[in-house]
């Protein structure tokens, strides 16, 4: 659930996913629907991860369908990023967002991103600088396994 009590906005999300592993690249596949406050839509998310050495690529792409009239096609990648290792527990790179939405402006962000990683567990810090606007976005994301 998302909800920003400045511009009222809200939605609820729920779907399905499944997860493809093989020599330490995963790709993620994700099917919601989604219940917004100016359209349900139907959203599509795949988030692929790929390694070599001490490299790794990985993203997230969305793709927004509305189901209703007042409903914007969109398309999002967020974020993309290549990191390299630094040590067993920390990776540091560079993180690139695109918001593409029909009948607007594309919006970019990009920055450095640090991350790190318990065997199950990461905390990742992104600073991103929006090309719309002069603020930095900064991001804390905490991922958990359970």
């Amino acid at each position: 659930m998302v909800q920003n009590p400045e511009t009222q906005y809200r939605e609820l999300v729920a779907g399905a996913y499944t997860q493809l592993n093989w020599s330490g690249q995963s790709l993620l596949v994700a099917l919601g629907y989604a219940d917004a406050s100016e359209s349900q839509y139907l959203q599509t998310y795949i988030t692929p991860s790929f390694a070599a050495g001490d490299f790794e690529l990985s993203g997230t792409l969305e793709w927004y369908i509305p189901l209703g009239r007042a409903g914007v096609r969109q398309f999002d990648m967020n974020p993309v990023s290549l990191e390299a290792r630094l040590s067993d527990h920390v990776r540091a790179g560079a993180a690139y967002t695109l918001s593409l939405a029909h009948d607007e402006a594309a919006h970019h962000r990009i920055g450095p991103v640090l991350e790190w990683a318990a065997q199950r567990d990461k905390l990742r810090l992104e600073l991103l600088h929006r090309t719309v606007g002069e603020t930095v976005e900064v991001r804390a994301i905490i991922l958990a396994a359970f």
